[in-house]
């Protein structure tokens, strides 16, 4: 009998934990009041709108104390879920991103559908593509407050040294390789556009824009050696090597931002740069314009959702949290800090959102035509692990300049056990 992965055991032992414990009864301290145990990731400035948002929801909700659990992200985060669903001392609302489809479909999520027909939460006001990547088999399991998209930033400052024309929303990846050409400058560290391939996001970006992907559109077979993947991989292999446009990690000194210490022409990125580029950039002006196409406009999603565990014995607070940390209020504190764009399309595209006062970028707006266009993560059951694999396989072919013919059959294999392994989870469900 093959051996069970530790992923398929733990499934097994959420699956048995759920059905033992849980329930709907709230459960009140000695002032009256429920608590909520609400778990986020993030750094300083994501504490602060979190606390911003608290205040606001206990002037409305004086009956319920929100109790804000911050958690070292990545695995970490994971390992810490995984373990309190198994002693049955979940966190009563849990911040999911691309993990949320693993968790729902092993039955430790809340579907809550119910509770957003009872309450008529119309969900037409939010940014499909945000609602979408947290719909599975047709039922809602997370509320998203935020999402973000990939789009390129640039060096104005070094595109009027060159006498080049800025970026725009028609560029292509041959546009960029023109462009970088002509800014790159090895011998004093300047480089035409950033590292590619480096994380999920960055690759699917590449990918997608030459028509590719790593999984098929079912998330069932392996993609990534299909011809439009093998092209897109191509250009980014060729823009490292090849034209030495793009650094590799040895040529990116310790310690060095390239982008704020101005050292890069174009840098295709999450919205975060914003506030940082914002708060660092200051010998240099920038702007930003979409991710640059290869036969399509593509930026996937990024974002991440607010959950009710299955077994949360505080459900009824737990979606009043939800629903206020997903509504106009939250929405409209998030709109104020500019950056990740508010799920609610009509926050979004108000002044609230856009107006920067003066500050860069002066196509801050574009940000919108991103998000219209953009497309979800390929999520599947075995997000974490498949991306692993892809990863570190493309860093091969990308960073280090391996053959893709050499390390695209380990990564095929590596991937096609976990899309079994994803089709016996399915399969124990039934």
């Amino acid at each position: 009998m093959k051996k069970l992965s530790v992923l398929f055991m733990i499934f097994l032992l959420l699956l048995t934990t759920v059905a033992c414990s849980g329930g709907t009864s709230g459960e009140k301290d000695s002032e009256g009041k429920t608590t909520v145990s609400f778990s986020y990731w993030g750094g300083d400035s994501d504490t602060e709108m979190m606390e911003e948002i608290r205040a606001e929801f206990e002037k409305v909700h004086p009956e319920i104390n929100v109790k804000l659990v911050l958690l070292p992200d990545g695995e970490d985060y994971a390992q810490k879920q995984t373990v309190m669903m198994s002693a049955g001392t979940p966190y009563d609302v849990i911040q999911f991103a691309e993990e949320s489809l693993a968790y729902a479909s092993r039955g430790v999520l809340e579907d809550l559908t119910p509770y957003i027909e009872k309450d008529q939460v119309d969900l037409s006001k939010y940014y499909d593509v945000a609602i979408d990547a947290y719909t599975h088999d047709d039922k809602v399991y997370g509320l998203p407050l935020r999402v973000g998209s990939m789009v390129m930033f640039y060096n104005k400052s070094l595109f009027d040294k060159h006498g080049l024309e800025y970026p725009n929303e028609n560029w292509t990846w041959e546009d960029v390789t023109k462009a970088a050409e002509k800014i790159t400058d090895t011998e004093n560290g300047v480089f035409g556009v950033n590292k590619l391939g480096g994380w999920w996001a960055g690759l699917a970006q590449g990918l997608h824009s030459f028509g590719g992907s790593v999984l098929s559109e079912d998330k069932t077979e392996f993609n990534l050696d299909s011809p439009e993947s093998v092209e897109a991989l191509e250009t980014m292999q060729t823009l490292t090597w090849d034209k030495n446009v793009a650094p590799s990690s040895t040529q990116i000194p310790e310690g060095v931002n390239l982008w704020t210490s101005g050292k890069l022409g174009m840098m295709v990125d999450g919205l975060w740069w914003i506030a940082g580029s914002q708060n660092d950039v200051k010998d240099f002006e920038w702007d930003i314009t979409t991710a640059p196409a290869g036969i399509q406009d593509a930026s996937p999603t990024f974002s991440n959702a607010y959950h009710m565990a299955k077994a949360s014995k505080n459900k009824e607070a737990a979606w009043e949290v939800i629903k206020f940390w997903t509504g106009e209020e939250a929405q409209k504190i998030l709109a104020g800090k500019h950056g990740d764009v508010p799920t609610m399309k009509e926050v979004a595209e108000s002044d609230l959102y856009l107006n920067l006062e003066g500050k860069s970028p002066e196509n801050f707006s574009i940000v919108l035509d991103s998000i219209e266009t953009a497309f979800a993560p390929e999520v599947s059951l075995m997000w974490s692990e498949i991306n692993k694999v892809v990863t570190d396989g493309v860093a091969k072919i990308i960073d280090m300049n391996k053959p893709i013919e050499d390390v695209m059959p380990g990564v095929k294999t590596e991937v096609d056990k976990l899309l079994e392994e994803a089709e016996r989870i399915k399969e124990s469900k039934k």
